[in-house]
């Protein structure tokens, strides 16, 4: 599944961006895709306190209050692919900068070829990236469904839990099952996840301190996981302990 949310504040645009998106999709992947679209700064922020799954945004930024979220948005989303629409407006010496990683710009206004040819561009060169990130590049967990492949950049997992014969990778709010077996999981992850218990994997990155006497984990933004005894010195030093 890949992921797109799409941020405007015109609804004449959105529908003409959604349904070209949908048009060459079916043109270039067999993959199962989503596109969800937020009309407001507001909604957007909303949307984004669970911090679901996005792999790829097109972001109107014709407005100072988007322009000014735009890097928060870029922090909650390193690895995000970003294609930004803007107008003359706006100097792009205010977005094409290093830290907000732009992959791609729309201006104000364009014809819809312009938009297709946009589009077609920003699509492909994330279906090029993608391949590769199944290739063994180690910025995110890839896992095969019915629906077909997920990419997880590891640094939205929480952790991963062996539960009812299945794994599931839990994101905060989302979690994604698949079929695998938790000493195989801890085989194929980068060193930043450890085993904590006979039926999680926690990422190291996330672990805000460990309450030895309770054996828990806490994790950022308020979850936590089991920690049982064997896996104590393994997690020692990682985060506060009490």
């Amino acid at each position: 599944m890949v992921s797109i949310l799409v941020y405007t504040r015109e609804k004449p645009d959105s529908i003409g961006l959604i349904e070209t998106a949908w048009d060459i999709i079916a043109k270039i992947s067999e993959d199962f895709w989503e596109i969800k679209n937020v009309c407001s700064l507001e909604q957007m922020r909303q949307f984004l306190v669970e911090k679901p799954l996005v792999h790829m945004m097109i972001y109107d930024i014709c407005d100072r209050d988007s322009l000014q979220f735009l890097p928060q948005l870029r922090r909650l989303y390193p690895q995000m692919r970003l294609l930004v629409l803007a107008d003359a407006s706006i100097s792009p010496m205010e977005y094409i900068r290093p830290a907000l990683r732009v992959d791609a710009l729309l201006l104000k206004p364009w014809t819809k070829r312009q938009v297709r040819e946009s589009l077609y561009d920003f699509l492909e060169d994330y279906l090029e990236y993608a391949d590769r990130e199944k290739q063994g590049n180690l910025k995110s967990y890839v896992i095969e469904t019915r629906e077909g492949t997920i990419s997880v950049p590891y640094e939205q997992i929480y952790f991963f839990e062996a539960r009812a014969k299945k794994i599931y990778v839990c994101l905060g709010k989302e979690e994604y099952g698949f079929y695998s077996s938790i000493d195989k999981l801890a085989e194929e992850l980068p060193d930043f996840f450890a085993r904590c218990h006979r039926g999680f994997i926690v990422n190291i990155r996330k672990i805000r301190r460990i309450v030895l006497s309770q054996n828990i984990i806490y994790l950022c933004d308020g979850f936590d996981v089991p920690l049982s005894r064997s896996y104590k010195a393994q997690l020692k030093g990682m985060g506060k302990q009490q």
